[in-house]
């Protein structure tokens, strides 16, 4: 071994941004080209952008499809969504509305793209004959419903640019462009030009509609998303017209009526429940929420950094920094992810309140995207935390266990729901939305640094093929021995490259919940990093060499802020609850022992029909219950699994 350095990097000051299409500009070599762009497996992507922008990004995605495999948990909430959902999913049903255009409030119209959009990323992971057929087959019957002045939308006429047709029209922009980056198809981005060039002939400076806040719902928010795919659209053209009407799109967040003023209120620290009107004290009616719309919000500070990424703009990127934080510090609750009735509460502090309107799936779908984005562009290794948290634990739980359907809510406590079909189809926005941040961890998983450096952000049974400037090809890292319902939590990481000797650094993600960590490489202890960390391993390697994380194996509790008489047990990525299939005194009163730190002094892993991961915990009253993941907990969608996180 000729060289071996070991240093940490912890969290940067900064944030990122990153495309929700398909998370354009992930791709080191590219230099911003999307991840999806032609049909053949294991295909590097063909379409590089006209413009590369002002700021780069400090981790990229694998540039290659199928570079990325997960066999475990989360590689079985892949499989079935693929299997339900992705492969299976009646396409037609999704362009009629497009064909009839019956809508004149409704939201029909962003089914299509929501899916469109999974469905490219799904193809990124993998690949498949089947899928691509499929997917050409969405876009084409698309296409053929496009007017000939461009516009493609479920709108009567005499309703367009009202209601959510604008939201819904980003998401058939977003849609088309995931295609093009996928396929290097003109004739797709051509529409897609088209489909802009008639909103923009409407809606803009001078037009008939003046602001485009005035149109749509929540405060503007809705519409003013559309901000994202402009920008995306005018990296794609090099047309400056896309780049000028984005900005226009941000100039309107500071006029008058409704005047959501997203940069100005983040700049001066404004939390984001507090932007719009505050949710009413007992709110028993869905409009009581408030007007804090979660997933439109972050929408919008998507497109604000894909500004940010084009003009270098600090004011964006300060704003999105802003709003960020003040989600994670007062809205993410202990299931990583946020919202009551759709809409920010100061959630994290009112975690007792019993509501089946918990957490939206779309709400915990976006904030991964939103996390992903700041990732890439910072290097912050407390975005990949929440990424994990909610992955584990709301969005993984939403899904119904055949990938068909999920669930519109994740509460602390109750019964699982399957979500309500909406708009008189067969689907639901959080249906259409989960897949869209599913489908993105396997690319968050494994990502690549400056100064050949390899990332490694989640632990998952696998692989990830990652390229290394200083390797003559890539580097593989083969993941085994990752079980988080083991006695010990670990994983091995082998690696596989050609040649000799290489110089690079492995970077490992030491999650905030390991508060003791070893890593040994081929069997000689290297680093007993922190929390919250990348450990940072730079040294020469060659292809066989195995490196081995012991993760810290404790359970622990975490308080509610609020009461902090009141905790959830948890330990590695998971939350755990008590669930009437294993506990029938699921709702009684219990108190684990714990010890002067807060971790429990007995919580032993068993195994249980069921449950990914189960512990059975002892309570100060000397006897145990048993608490399962909470994924696992309430996965009937019934009664009879009737579960609690709280105790």
């Amino acid at each position: 071994m000729k060289k071996f350095d070991v240093f940490y990097r912890g969290s940067f000051a900064g944030i990122g941004i990153l495309a929700a299409a398909i998370f354009t500009g992930a791709c080191a070599s590219d230099s911003g080209s999307g991840d999806i762009s032609s049909p053949s497996q294991n295909r590097k992507s063909s379409v590089s952008p006209k413009v590369a922008g002002a700021v780069s990004d400090a981790m990229h995605f694998p540039c290659e499809d199928g570079s990325v495999k997960f066999s475990g948990v989360l590689g079985g909430e892949l499989d079935a969504s693929m299997k339900g959902d992705m492969l299976s999913w009646d396409v037609d049903d999704l362009v009629r509305p497009f064909k009839t255009r019956p809508e004149n409030k409704l939201w029909q119209i962003e089914f299509w793209g929501k899916w469109f959009t999974s469905a490219a990323l799904a193809y990124s992971y993998e690949p498949s004959g089947q899928l691509d057929k499929i997917l050409k087959y969405a876009a084409s019957e698309l296409l053929k419903t496009q007017a000939a002045d461009g516009s493609i939308t479920t709108y009567k006429k005499g309703a367009e640019f009202s209601g959510w047709d604008i939201w819904g029209r980003k998401y058939v922009l977003l849609g088309l462009l995931a295609e093009y980056a996928r396929t290097g198809d003109a004739g797709v981005l051509d529409a897609a030009k088209k489909h802009a060039d008639n909103i923009m002939a409407s809606v803009g400076e001078g037009k008939k509609i003046g602001n485009i806040c005035e149109i749509g719902m929540w405060q503007g928010m809705a519409s003013s998303s559309l901000l994202e795919p402009m920008v995306l659209l005018y990296k794609y053209t090099g047309d400056k017209k896309y780049l000028d009407y984005s900005e226009w799109i941000v100039s309107c967040w500071a006029k008058d009526n409704p005047k959501p003023d997203l940069v100005s209120k983040a700049l001066a620290g404004t939390y984001v429940v507090d932007m719009f009107a505050k949710p009413k004290k007992g709110a028993k009616e869905y409009m009581d929420g408030g007007l804090s719309k979660s997933y439109e919000m972050m929408s919008c500070y998507e497109g604000l950094l894909e500004l940010y990424r084009i003009t270098g703009n600090e004011k964006y990127k300060r704003a999105a920094v802003n709003a960020a934080k003040a989600i994670a510090e007062r809205e993410i609750t202990v299931l990583g992810s946020g919202s009551i009735w759709e809409r920010w509460t100061d959630g994290k502090f009112c975690q007792q309140e019993d509501s089946e309107h918990w957490m939206e799936t779309c709400v915990s779908a976006t904030w991964i995207k939103f996390c992903a984005q700041l990732l890439r562009l910072t290097g912050d290794p407390s975005y990949a935390d929440g990424i994990e948290l909610a992955a584990y634990n709301a969005l993984a739980a939403a899904q119904r266990a055949d990938g068909k359907w999920w669930a519109h809510y994740s509460r602390m406590k109750g019964v699982r729901t399957p979500a309500p079909e909406q708009s008189g189809m067969h689907m639901n926005c959080c249906v259409a939305s989960g897949p869209r941040a599913l489908f993105l961890l396997p690319k968050i998983a494994y990502m690549s640094g400056k100064g050949n450096s390899v990332y490694v952000n989640l632990y998952e049974n696998g692989f990830g093929k990652v390229g290394v400037p200083s390797v003559d090809g890539k580097v593989t890292l083969k993941v085994s021995g990752v079980d988080f319902g083991a006695q010990k939590l670990r994983a091995k990481i082998l690696l596989e490259m050609p040649g000799g000797l290489h110089t690079f650094s492995v970077c490992l993600r030491i999650p905030s919940w390991s508060k003791k960590t070893e890593i040994s490489v081929n069997g000689q202890k290297a680093a007993s990093p922190d929390a919250g960390i990348y450990a940072v391993l730079k040294r020469d390697w060659k292809s066989g060499d195995e490196i081995e994380i012991e993760f810290d194996s404790r359970a622990f509790v975490e308080r509610d802020p609020s009461n902090p008489s009141l905790v959830a047990v948890r330990r590695g990525p998971y939350v755990y609850a008590l669930d009437r299939r294993y506990d029938p005194s699921f709702d009684k009163p219990f108190k684990p022992a714990l010890d002067g730190n807060d971790f429990l002094k007995s919580a032993v892993p068993v195994k249980v029909d069921g449950a990914a991961s189960a512990l059975k915990v002892g309570g100060i009253d000397g006897k145990s219950r048993i608490f399962v993941d909470y994924p696992s907990a309430g996965s009937t969608w019934g009664k009879d699994s009737e579960f609690r996180v709280w105790q």
